[in-house]
């Protein structure tokens, strides 16, 4: 009986200390878990005109590491020699949003790739860009590609 006290004393006193503000309270998420995925792209446009044609889809096997239930992973895309590094985090809305620097590449100017999906049925679809500098003819201009993304659990089907 006073090991059941106990466990219910510190049950109270811990959700006690759950309602303080200003004390970090559990924050997961439960839409997206570390597995094997594939994750497409399909070409919208492109500003300079000098990317794969509209409609152009590439696929990527994209595992996904972490902890689940967290809002922060990584996911890696094994077969991109540009892009294989992003950061995965889920906001408080449940958006997934994806976010890669272009591989060997530093600094305030480097080529950036940016997504962001939601949950379609067994899948999650949304859009992202891709965006760069480009040196033409002595003229330096900004780039960007949009493009469709899907995001598709291959391990768990």
């Amino acid at each position: 009986m006073r090991t059941i006290r106990s466990g219910l004393a510190l049950a109270v006193a811990a959700s006690a200390l759950l309602a303080v503000p200003g004390i970090a309270q559990t924050d997961t998420q439960t839409i997206l878990g570390p597995g094997l995925y594939v994750f497409q792209t399909r070409t919208r446009s492109a500003s300079c005109g000098d990317d794969e044609r509209t409609g152009y889809v590439s696929s990527f096997v994209a595992p996904i590491h972490g902890v689940p239930g967290s809002r922060t992973m990584r996911m890696q895309l094994l077969n991109s020699p540009y892009w294989s590094e992003w950061r995965i985090t889920v906001n408080a809305q449940d958006a997934v949003i994806g976010e890669s620097t272009m591989t060997g590449q530093r600094g305030p100017s480097a080529p950036r790739n940016q997504f962001e999906v939601r949950v379609d049925r067994d899948r999650f679809t949304g859009t992202g860009t891709r965006t760069y500098t480009r040196t033409a003819g002595g003229r330096t201009e900004q780039c960007s590609v949009t493009y469709d993304a899907l995001l598709r659990r291959i391990d768990a089907i």
